[in-house]
């Protein structure tokens, strides 16, 4: 992707701040570079592979919209970053809102959910006492807001949202 287009399309303060308001959209879809976007496309699947039948359609929708808006409402208010890109806070999002659920409903996946609950609430205590994972960007004060912007996003929707009718 070229710069030009990242940079006309990220998530970007002093742009948003000047009427530039699609960047609270378009910021979570654009990336730094092919390995950025490749490892959140790998996530995806992941999480879809997992978690993929815990909402209905719409409510996985309504768990993005919500996710994009307190990311950035979160981003803007309580971070001091000037540009963020990509999709892992939404990811974050996702996961976290079907582990709740799944929590909540004793599924049948009601252990392996609270692995993945203790598992993603560690790595979250761990990226903001200590930054970001060894793999990060340079970003990893944007990722790591992103991220727990993210999860209590997902977890609020979590609590919120009913489960998928399989």
């Amino acid at each position: 992707m070229s710069h030009w287009l990242i940079d006309s399309l990220q998530w970007s303060r002093e742009a948003i701040a000047a009427g530039e308001w699609w960047r609270l959209l378009t910021g979570h879809f654009v990336h730094l570079d092919l390995w950025h976007a490749g490892l959140n496309v790998a996530a995806s699947l992941l999480l879809w592979r997992l978690f993929g039948r815990v909402f209905a359609p719409r409510h996985l929708l309504a768990v993005g919209l919500v996710g994009m808006a307190m990311i950035d409402a979160g981003l803007w208010w309580l971070s001091d970053i000037d540009w963020y890109v990509g999709l892992s806070g939404l990811l974050h999002a996702w996961g976290a809102a079907a582990v709740v659920r799944l929590i909540i409903d004793r599924d049948r996946h009601y252990g392996i959910a609270w692995l993945m609950a203790i598992f993603g609430l560690a790595k979250i205590v761990r990226e903001n006492l200590w930054g970001a994972l060894p793999f990060a960007t340079d970003t990893a004060a944007v990722v790591t807001d992103a991220h727990l912007f993210g999860v209590l996003a997902g977890m609020t929707m979590g609590l919120l949202l009913p489960a998928a009718r399989n």
